[in-house]
Parts: C-alpha cells; sequence; structure tokens
C-alpha cells in the first residue's frame, strides 16, 4: 500500500514537470531541482520504510513463533502440573491410607504385646509359686532327713543309715540287727531299733510307709513252711509291721508291707558277706509335701 502511494506521487509530480516544460510558464530550474532532491529523499525513505516495514513483519513472524513455542509450553507445564497434582493427590491419599493401616497394625501389635506380656508375667508368677513350693519341699525333705538321723545318732546298732533320692527317704536296717538267726523272728534288738521309728511316726500320723524286705537267695535251713523268697521277704515285712503295730501302736493306716525277695541284690549272692547284705529291710518314707501349683 505504501509503495502505490509513492509510485503515485512520483507520477503526478513528472507530470506536473511535464507540463510545465512544454507550457510558456516553466519551472525554474532550481525548483525542479528541488523537486527532484524531494523525490530522491522520498524513494530513498521509501526503501528504509519497505525495509523496516519487512523487519518488522519478520520479528512480527518470529514473535508469533515465540508466542505460539511459549504457549505451547505454558500447555505442556499445566499439563505436568496437572499430572503433579493428581500424583500427590494419590500420594497424599496412598500415605492416608498407608498411616491407618501403620496405625491399625500398631495397635494390634501394642494390644498382642500387652497379651503376651501379660501372659509372661502371669507365667513368671506361676513360676515363682513353683521354685517357693520347691524350696518349702526341699525344706520339708531336709528336716526330716535330719530328724531320721538324729533317731540314731546314739544307737549302739551297726549298719543303720538315712537314704535320701529326690523326695523320698529311706531308713536301712542291717539283718543281724533287726532279725534272730531263723530270719524271721524280730529280736530283742530289734525291737530297741524300731522304738525310735515308731515314735517318730506317732508324730506325724499324716506320714505313709512302705517297709520293704528284701533276702538273700537261700531260705533259712531250718523253715521247711517257705515257699520262696517272695514269701520269706513279705513274711519279714508283716512281721516287722505288725510288732509296730501291736507293741508301738503305730497306726496300721501308716504301713504297708512289701516283699521283694532275693531280685534286689546288691551285690552277688555267692558268698556268705554277700548274703548278708543282700538280707536287709528298709522303711520307705514319702512324706507329705506342700503342693505344687499347676499352671492356670
Amino acid at each position: 500500500m505504501t509503495n502505490q502511494l509513492l509510485t503515485n506521487r512520483s507520477v503526478l509530480l513528472f507530470n506536473l514537470l511535464f507540463i510545465c516544460a512544454g507550457g510558456s510558464a516553466c519551472v525554474k530550474p532550481k525548483l525542479f531541482r528541488a523537486e527532484k532532491m524531494t523525490r530522491s529523499l522520498a524513494e530513498e525513505r521509501e526503501k528504509v520504510l519497505a525495509k523496516e516495514l519487512g523487519d518488522r513483519k519478520a520479528e512480527n513472524a518470529l514473535l508469533i513463533r515465540q508466542v505460539s513455542d511459549l504457549n505451547r509450553t505454558v500447555g505442556n507445564q499445566e499439563t505436568k502440573i496437572s499430572d503433579l497434582t493428581r500424583d500427590f493427590g494419590n500420594l497424599a491419599k496412598q500415605q492416608g491410607e498407608s498411616a491407618s493401616k501403620l496405625s491399625t497394625e500398631k495397635n494390634a501389635l501394642e494390644r498382642d504385646l500387652a497379651t503376651k506380656v501379660d501372659a509372661l508375667n502371669r507365667r513368671e508368677a506361676m513360676l515363682q509359686r513353683i521354685r517357693d513350693a520347691g524350696r518349702l519341699r526341699a525344706d520339708s525333705i531336709a528336716r526330716m532327713q535330719a530328724s531320721l538321723s538324729a533317731l540314731y545318732e546314739t544307737s549302739t546298732a551297726k549298719g543303720i543309715s538315712v537314704l535320701s533320692e529326690g523326695e523320698t527317704m529311706a531308713l536301712l536296717l542291717p539283718d543281724k540287727e533287726l532279725f534272730e538267726n531263723d530270719g524271721l523272728t524280730v529280736g530283742e534288738n530289734g525291737k530297741k531299733i524300731l522304738a525310735p521309728l515308731a515314735a517318730f511316726l506317732a508324730a506325724r500320723p499324716e506320714l505313709d510307709v512302705e517297709l520293704i524286705a528284701y533276702t538273700d537267695n537261700a531260705l533259712p535251713a531250718k523253715n521247711k513252711t517257705l515257699k520262696d523268697t517272695w514269701e520269706w521277704s513279705l513274711q519279714r515285712a508283716v512281721n516287722v509291721v505288725r510288732l509296730l503295730i501291736r507293741e508301738y501302736n503305730v497306726n496300721a493306716n501308716q504301713l504297708t508291707p512289701v516283699g521283694r525277695g532275693e531280685f534286689y541284690p546288691l551285690i552277688s549272692n555267692e558268698t556268705t558277706e554277700g548274703r548278708e547284705k543282700n538280707r536287709r529291710t528298709m522303711v520307705v518314707f514319702r512324706p507329705v509335701l506342700p503342693p505344687v501349683p499347676k499352671e492356670e
């Protein structure tokens, strides 16, 4: 549009100059040169303006492209922001769910721990009661063993001893001190040996004992009524129990006679000394002890 205006102006000026040149009143040379200079300057200005216009158009096109690029960049950034916002929301939701789950699990673990601690405390209390009962039982056994040992400290009989195994005690009575030569009848020395035992039992009516008799493998030569060593040993045990009941008034419910015969020898029966040692009588005590608590 600007180029067209400049062209039209140049044509008009040329026509005017031509008319003046052909008419009677011609334009002065000085004026012509001024007009020509003006025209030249106008043309130069036209070129400058045309170039500036082209540059502005190029800049405008560049700016349009840049704005388009920026719009795309902004759009991408907005998309990323939207994605990040969504991801953040999802993460926050997951964290909330995780926190809730962890809180639930923590509460469950705390309840479980409290239950186990309570069970452990109850178990420890039970163990302590068992330990206390064990000490009471051990003390009771130790006192009884000391009392049994004291019974025969001054006795002149040989071979009497107090044995202990776990919660069972036994008083070992040698055959030569307890029975006559027939191996069945309790002799006078035997009665003296049994007297302290009778007093011990009378003072402890709750105490049950087994009176166990052992023999060797040879029946008494002068006794033809015994069938075997089982009968022999049982008869010996019965005779001791009968004497304790009849002569020392021991409660019969406390005593149980037991015959073991020849079948539990301490040593070989091949020698006289061996057979003599194997013939023995044991009073086995099973004391009434404090009960051991049972786990609930």
